[in-house]
């Protein structure tokens, strides 16, 4: 048979609770803290010293605000698909509805490195933490450099292993009990991350900030910010978890934004107060914090700092490791990655959600071999890359949601919607790349207006030539995204901007990356694809948008998942059918019609 690696998965199978073996167990405040838990840490205590003193020097806030508003124009994004499609997998559920199969497994692996792999980074940066603070603070000596880093800082590293095999332990033993840490662990964090601002101010020196800008110049605070979006992940992994919310339509949205400006605010003071205690050539670039207590000679606030970012940086590994399993889990079901990943256990009267053992197990220990053996000194870009993919084809996702082609584009593939939202993420990845690595050349100048043009022409096209759809259910309860098409386009812009910052090592790793994920797509996913093997049919039952009895041609198509301009359905039943269910109901709500 013939199998389209574009098939898209409907809407009403995504969010049907028929497929989830999962509860609806977590509250806004649980999520508010998994996000604020995921997202708060890393980037005040790892990026902050090292973007000041290698890139930005004090300009280090201004590259926070800067990737901040890149996750804001992203996160808004995120928050209406989120409302509209209440399931676990984040970006992979959200582009398989919108963009495709293939797409939804780059998004996937894109959401790898934001998870498991971001995870292991953590765990060995925490690692590394704690021989610092038992050489430096505690005065262990060289015994301790010879018993936790045999092969130098760069080679094995027990304590980062030691960690990881513990956050896996700590999500085996079940849902509950992580939910509880995290919960409290996320409260002491935000309290050690306002002490060390408050005690950075009340030491602060006008004299650390000149001069403002590092001696890479603008450039260094643009790849700052790059670098600095490392210190974001987390919002998105509330969306990784939003199959496990309560009323997540309007819980899910609110704590992604809450979320992100928590964070933004945290580390833009954070980021100041650090470059005002200390000269930035002079910032320890493992220990920021601690070390600028250490400058200023205030000892105590210094074993505050270090005792609570190596108490409450493990946290990001635990989320991280907890979001993990969610997206194979989602994927298994859809016959992307084999059943183990899909299979729930450990269910009790105490505990009804049950657990997945398995897909943690696995993810568990594949982080703890890479952040116990893989040194992290390329992959921490790369991490940052993948992820600005994924939040591009979650934008690129929401204008698919929201509009359709022009019937006056159908016999012109490359006007059509598909085709102007392709053009656009290219026009704004070679944009981004002419700049950054031939900015200065006569043909780099002509290749940048032209793509820039491009991009703008691009977003006009959108605007005018293609309508918005007419959106079943919800009415104007759930959020929704504000200036479209403009405010996606421009966040598509954003971050392919920031990914053309990188060096081109990163970004031909982060290919190939792509490329062995392509080829085990096309191997083994489409193969064994749900979707691809007779449709989403299986159980005769699904829950679908509020649709009135009178749904017109437009509706049905968005129904269906199919584009004006498309000739295939992405579920296989025929509009005669549709005409006869007269489904009345909320997404993932009352509304069920046999088929």
């Amino acid at each position: 048979m013939t199998r389209n690696p574009f098939l898209r998965k409907p809407i009403s199978f995504s969010t049907s609770e028929s497929q989830s073996g999962i509860t609806r167990h977590m509250t806004l405040l649980d999520l508010v803290y998994l996000g604020l838990g995921g997202t708060i840490g890393s980037g005040i205590f790892v990026l902050s010293g090292q973007i000041a003193h290698n890139q930005a020097g004090a300009a280090t806030p201004i590259c926070f605000l800067i990737s901040g508003v890149c996750a804001v124009l992203s996160g808004c994004c995120y928050a209406e698909l989120s409302a509209n499609i209440p399931a676990s997998g984040s970006a992979y559920t959200f582009v398989y509805a919108s963009c495709g199969e293939y797409f939804a497994v780059l998004a996937a692996a894109c959401l790898t490195l934001e998870y498991l792999v971001s995870g292991s980074a953590v765990a060995r940066n925490w690692g590394d933490k704690v021989l610092d603070w038992l050489t430096v603070e505690m005065e262990a000596g060289e015994w301790a450099e010879h018993l936790l880093a045999p092969f130098g800082r760069k080679g094995f590293n027990p304590l980062a292993g030691m960690l990881s095999a513990a956050t896996l332990w700590l999500l085996y033993s079940g849902v509950k009990e992580s939910k509880k840490t995290t919960n409290i662990v996320t409260v002491a964090k935000v309290g050690v991350v306002c002490f060390m601002i408050v005690g950075g101010f009340a030491l602060f020196d006008g004299d650390n900030l000149s001069p403002y800008v590092g001696p890479k110049g603008f450039s260094g605070v643009l790849q700052g910010a790059t670098t600095s979006f490392f210190g974001y992940l987390g919002y998105d992994e509330v969306c990784c978890v939003a199959g496990e919310a309560i009323d997540p339509t309007k819980n899910v949205p609110k704590a992604v934004m809450l979320t992100i400006v928590g964070a933004a605010v945290l580390y833009f003071f954070a980021s100041t107060a650090l470059t005002g205690m200390q000269p930035f050539d002079q910032i320890d670039e493992n220990s920021g914090f601690p070390g600028a207590f250490h400058y200023n000679g205030a000892t105590v606030s210094a074993q505050i700092a270090a005792i609570g970012e190596l108490s409450t940086l493990p946290l990001v590994v635990l989320v991280s490791l907890l979001a993990q399993p969610r997206v194979f889990y989602m994927m298994a079901v859809d016959g992307l990655l084999p059943p183990i990943f899909k299979e729930v256990e450990g269910r009790t009267e105490e505990e009804p959600e049950g657990n997945l053992r398995k897909g943690i197990l696995i993810c568990g220990v594949a982080m703890t071999v890479i952040a116990t053996f893989v040194p992290f000194t390329i992959l921490g870009d790369m991490i940052s890359a993948g992820v600005l993919v994924s939040f591009s084809l979650t934008d690129s996702s929401l204008l698919f949601f929201r509009r359709r082609s022009g019937e006056e584009n159908t016999g012109q593939p490359w006007r059509s919607l598909k085709g102007l939202v392709t053009l656009l993420n290219i026009c704004s990845f070679v944009c981004g790349l002419s700049i950054t690595h031939f900015g200065t050349s006569w043909f780099g100048v002509i290749i940048s207006l032209g793509c820039f043009g491009g991009v703008v022409k691009l977003t006009m096209m959108i605007d005018k030539e293609c309508p918005e759809k007419v959106q079943g259910g919800g009415g104007g309860k759930l959020f929704r995204t504000p200036y479209l098409p403009y405010l996606p386009c421009s966040a598509i812009f954003v971050n392919w901007y920031l990914v053309a910052q990188l060096e081109m090592p990163v970004l031909g790793l982060l290919l190939v990356y792509f490329s062995v994920v392509t080829v085990v797509y096309f191997t083994y996913s489409i193969k064994h694809s749900v979707g691809n093997n007779g449709g989403w049919r299986g159980d005769g039952e699904v829950e679908l948008n509020s649709v009135e009895n009178n749904r017109g041609e437009e509706d049905k198509r968005g129904l269906l998942n199919k584009d004006s301009s498309e000739d295939e359905f992405s579920l296989s039943f025929n509009e005669e059918e549709v005409e006869g269910m007269g489904v009345v109901g909320g997404i993932g709500g009352e509304g069920r019609t046999k088929i």
